[in-house]
């Protein structure tokens, strides 16, 4: 019997861990760190990662931190949830995981909360910069699914999961999809996928 317990944070990228935890049908406690109210830098947060970040992740008394590492530490546990295609190598996943973590989620941030990055710079250039990598990564995308219905093809994984993430706060911060049809209907279509429905509940 696992033991599984989820920190995250309504509106943070915990959100795709939640989606993975609810596709697998995985029971688990969900512990809710606001951080606009500064939980995670709390001792009792901090004890739990000490990086102070959300997502963490217990699994049978192990705290496994960062998102990638959450997926794949999942889809370890539970093979056959799938959270990934057998046909994707394990090298593979670690590269499409790591693209999402590094190359297109410190984007989101700078577009949603460029006041953080900035400094005594100018925000509004930190945001438009952001724009135009986000529009450039867009574009691919869109042309991706122009031909096929999730990242893998046919088959959702966990990369839908970080994409739906993605784009949800993206657009929850005026980024407009009107200029990527695909990317819009892709978008749309998970939000029936019971496992998001679930994981939007709770978020």
């Amino acid at each position: 019997m696992h033991t599984v317990t989820l920190y995250g944070s309504p509106g943070a990228c915990s959100l795709v861990s939640m989606i993975a935890l609810e596709h697998a049908q995985i029971p688990y406690t969900l512990n809710n760190v606001i951080l606009a109210k500064g939980e995670h830098k709390r001792p009792e947060y901090l004890a739990v990662n000490p990086k102070g970040k959300v997502p963490a992740l217990n699994l049978n008394g192990r705290v496994i931190t960062e998102t990638p590492a959450i997926l794949i530490a999942l889809n370890s546990t539970w093979p056959q949830a799938r959270l990934f295609p057998e046909s994707v190598d394990s090298i593979q996943r670690i590269s499409d995981l790591s693209y999402l973590a590094s190359g297109v989620h410190p984007l989101v941030t700078r577009y949603c909360r460029p006041d953080l990055i900035a400094g005594d710079g100018d925000v509004n250039e930190v945001k438009a910069r952001a724009e135009s990598a986000i529009a450039g990564i867009f574009n691919q995308l869109n042309t991706m699914l122009s031909n096929q219905a999730y990242w893998y093809g046919d088959s959702w994984s966990a990369m839908d999961a970080y994409w739906f993430w993605v784009i949800r706060r993206l657009t929850g911060a005026g980024f407009q999809l009107d200029a990527y049809q695909h990317v819009a209907a892709y978008f749309e279509q998970m939000h029936t996928l019971e496992p998001v429905e679930l994981a939007l509940k709770h978020s």
